[in-house]
This record gives C-alpha cells, structure tokens and sequence, in this order.
C-alpha cells in the first residue's frame, strides 16, 4: 500500500473561477435531465431495458415485509439475500398501494435520482482533492453522460444508491482536517454504515481508507468514525446472524456456487473482469473492448505510483487500492460474470475522480488543461451520440454488452397463466415469476440466491430431495438452467421435466419453458 501520512493537497491558488456550487449543480441536474426521461418510458419498456430479474426479488422482499411476513422473496422462507437499504426505501411505497407497478417505478425513480446525485458527488471528491473546477466539471459530466451509468441508475435495485453513499463518504472523508469536531467523524462513520446497508461490497473499498484516516486524520476521530459506523450496521448483521448463522447475505455464496457450477475458473473471470472494467467508455458498453479495460485498469494502478512521487492525493491512491481490492475479490472470489457490470459500478464511478487525481495533482500547465477539456467533451458528446437511440426509442434493442438478457416481468405475465392450478412453481430465476404471480400459487427460487435451503440442496447435488420436500410441481427456466438443475439431482434419483409451454417472449437468444415435475429420489442401484 502507497505511503498515506503525506497530507492531502490543497485547492490550486486560482483554480476556482467558477462557482463551485453551479458547476456540481450543473452536472447534477445533468444526469439528472438524461435518468428521469426513463421513468417515462414506463414499466414494461423499464423492463425489457434495465431490470434484472434481482429487481423483482427486492421488490417481492419490501412488499413481504410491508405485509408484516418478514424478509422473504416467496413469503414462506427467510432471507438475507438482499442490499437492505434500498429495501427499508421501497417498504413505505408498498404500505401506500398494492399496484404492482408503482413500486417498480418508484425503485427507477431511487435509482435514478441517487445516479444524478453520485455524478455530483464524483465532482465534489474530484474538487476536494485537485481543487479544480476544471476537473470536477469533466468528472460530473462524465458519469452524467455515460452509457453504463444512465442505463444501470434506473435499474431498480441498491446500484446507484451504493454508488451515491460510497462517494458521499469518501467526499467527506476527502474535506476532513486533522483537528476536526468529534461529530463530523461521527457523520463520517454515519455515512460509511449506510454505504456498506446500501451493498456490502462498500467494506472492501473502504477499508483502506479506513486506515488512512487512522494516520492522516488521526487515531481518535477514526475509531470513533469506525465505533459509529460498527453500530449502524449492527442490527442488520445481527438479522442475518439470527437468520442464516452468518454475518454476510446469503446471496454471496450462492451466487459464487452458480459460477462454479458454469465451470468458470479464475484466469477467465479476471480477463471477463478487465473487460467488464472497461464499460467506463462509452462504447465498451455495447461491446467487448479489450483496450479500454486496460486503460481503465492503468487509471486503477497509476495512482499507486504516482503517490510516492508527490503527483497524486494520497486519498486518492487509497481509493484506488480499494477499488482494485474490489475487482479482485468479484474476479476472483465471486466469478458471477454476469453481474459485473452493476458490480463494478462503485469502481466506474470512481475511474474519472482518480483519472482527474492523475492530471490535476499538481497544477498542470495550460495545453494539459485544454486536452482535458477536449477529452471529456469528447467522451461525452460519443456517450450521448450512443445513448440517443436508446433514450428516444424504448423499443430498441437491449444495448448492454455485459449485462445478462432482461425482460422479466414481461415473460413472467406470459407464463404464469399457464401454470396449472394448485401448482407449486419453480425457478433458478424466480424473481419476476413470483413478484407478478397470482394469489395462492407459490413461486419458489431454486438457485438459492434468496433461499439458503435451496443454496445448499444444489451445492451439495441434493435438488431431487429438496424437489419433493418443498411441494414443487412444476418448473420453469431457459433451457440452461434446467441443464444446471439436472446436473445437481442427488445420486440414483430421477428427475423428469415434461415441457408443458414455451413463452412467446424472447430474452435474448434464450426462453422460458414451463414444466411438469416429477421426482423419484429412491436410490437406483
């Protein structure tokens, strides 16, 4: 880890020609100006564009709650697979109708307001460590126009509420001087309970600077900013402890069974991963761009180097060795492919802040200044160049390179009159089927993401068992997930599916097929 004791810069002598306030109020309501539009679209274009099938599971787990049935996706079994902050958010909307679609728009509208206020907030911590307006202006505009933002803000789930929390910390952290009142390291501490409520993944990135507020900031403002941050999290931790036995969500590990079970190794997740980093430029969203992950994962490193010498923040290089500590831990730990886009949204977030540490560490002379202007009003006049057919035409095709297939609630309100009555249905991907079933079918997730005793019937091949305790009758899924289902039955038992139905609706190149479920667990010989 780079040398932290080196204070952190101080604003450049002149470098604020412009108001501060109206640059990180233009660029607020910038992103502001692209999300909003999308709420427009409605909830059937929100879901054929930006809602993954996790979307359907926070909303089934607020709606659960706000009923009075506990954290549940299927309203029977417990669960701790969920962010909870974005879930204590929805909870209210719930109490105030049953219209399904409404929450749905309100998560867009959380997602998309707290998207405009990171790309804020981005511009604030750029200001805080370079002391240019310059600088804050091109990060604000940067996360305000690119694609991988404006389309994973509104996506309904805790993405850009985290990303929000994680900067509004670290902007804090950043304007924070040794000799500081107790109370503001109280907020500090405050602000990084709520980034971790928000996802848990926030203690990986900030606790190195953690560690650098120990020696910068010194040891007292610090431990009191960590004893604050402890207690806020205290009672979740305690929920999933009285719940599952273990302190973190049980997403985590399913997920990570999921991607072991697709044969995913750590060579490939880490090359997926470089790949995945590179959404940050606009293009690379809409497809695999092996030289702007590079380029991000320099971005990533430099300040490691730069530090030593004097031409970085020293915060700065901290919260690129957390960033760094959070792609290794999804690349090589959790290996779920699928989701990096949305995971790494702490870390894009993040790209531009410390490419403006880079160049703006010490003044830079006039011609760095206009190539830096030339280069954000390049960056964003392509990321709106992308972003337009999108924003103009809900119809258009999904555009997302690294995100899996959408269209979930569609394909769940064509499937699920087909069910039989008195059945009991289940699904790997079972967020959208159980968020639109009617009353009194029961929709259970198999994957286990939010149902720990389906977790461990598939990691330990005992689907068959579990099949048959559960009650369930018929099955539904693409085609290779009823593959991964197959592969995990338990030894000597047979598990028959009958296709009963294909949905007419496309998700990507996969559908959905309903089946009949029959399952003999006698051991063969």
């Amino acid at each position: 880890m780079p040398d932290l004791l080196p204070p952190m810069p101080r604003p450049m002598a002149g470098a604020r020609a412009v108001p501060a306030g109206a640059v990180l109020a233009v660029v607020t309501l910038a992103a502001l100006s692209l999300r909003l539009p999308l709420l427009l679209w409605g909830a059937d274009a929100l879901d054929r564009q930006v809602f993954p099938d996790d979307t359907y599971y926070v909303l089934s787990i607020a709606r659960n709650i706000a009923a009075g049935l506990g954290p549940t996706a299927d309203g029977t079994v417990p669960t701790t697979g969920f962010q909870p902050l974005i879930v204590a958010l929805l909870v209210p909307v719930f109490r105030l109708t049953a219209d399904p679609v409404l929450p749905a728009l309100a998560a867009a509208a959380i997602g998309a307001i707290a998207g405009a206020l990171a790309a804020g907030l981005a511009a604030r911590l750029a200001l805080a460590l370079t002391g240019s307006c310059l600088a804050a202006a091109g990060v604000g505009l940067v996360l305000a126009t690119g694609p991988v933002f404006a389309l994973t803000h509104p996506n309904g789930l805790e993405t850009a509420l985290a990303a929000a929390v994680l900067l509004a910390t670290a902007v804090v952290l950043a304007e924070t001087r040794p000799g500081a009142p107790m109370r503001r390291f109280v907020g500090i501490g405050g602000l990084a309970g709520l980034a971790v409520l928000a996802r848990v993944d926030a203690a990986v990135l900030l606790a190195p600077a953690g560690i650098w507020a120990v020696r910068a900031l010194g040891w007292r403002g610090a431990g009191l900013a960590a004893l604050t941050g402890c207690a806020v999290i205290a009672p979740w931790v305690g929920v999933c402890l009285w719940l599952t036995g273990d302190p973190l969500p049980e997403s985590g590990a399913a997920v990570a069974t999921l991607a072991a079970a697709d044969g995913f190794d750590g060579w490939m997740t880490f090359t997926m991963g470089v790949l995945a980093l590179g959404a940050v430029w606009p293009d690379a969203v809409f497809g695999w761009s092996p030289a702007a992950g590079i380029a991000v994962a320099a971005v990533l490193l430099l300040p490691l180097l730069a530090v030593r010498r004097g031409h970085c923040p020293p915060l700065a290089a901290v919260l690129a060795f957390g960033s760094l500590a959070l792609f290794l831990a999804y690349t090589l730990g959790l290996g779920a492919v699928w989701f990096f886009e949305r995971y790494f949204s702490p870390i894009h977030c993040l790209v531009p802040v410390l490419a403006a540490a880079l160049v703006f560490g010490r003044s830079p002379p006039l011609a760095v200044r206009v190539l830096w202007g030339l280069a954000v009003l390049a960056l964003c006049g392509f990321g709106l160049w992308r972003l337009a057919p999108v924003l103009s035409d809900p119809g258009t095709a999904r555009l997302h390179a690294f995100a899996p297939p959408s269209g979930y609630g569609e394909m769940a309100r064509d499937l699920l009159p087909e069910v039989p009555p008195g059945a009991t249905l289940g699904a790997l991907q079972s967020g959208a089927l159980g968020y639109f079933a009617p009353p009194g079918l029961r929709v259970v997730n198999l994957d286990g993401v939010v149902n720990g005793p389906a977790a461990a019937a598939l990691r330990e091949g005992r689907v068959c068992t579990y099949l048959k305790a559960a009650g369930i009758t018929h099955f539904a899924d693409w085609d290779l997930n009823r593959a991964l289902l197959l592969r995990r039955v338990d030894p000597g038992a047979a598990v028959v599916l009958d296709p009963l139905y294909l949905s007419a609706v496309a998700q990507g190149r996969h559908r959905v097929t309903l089946y009949s479920v029959t399952a003999d667990c006698t051991p063969r010989p």
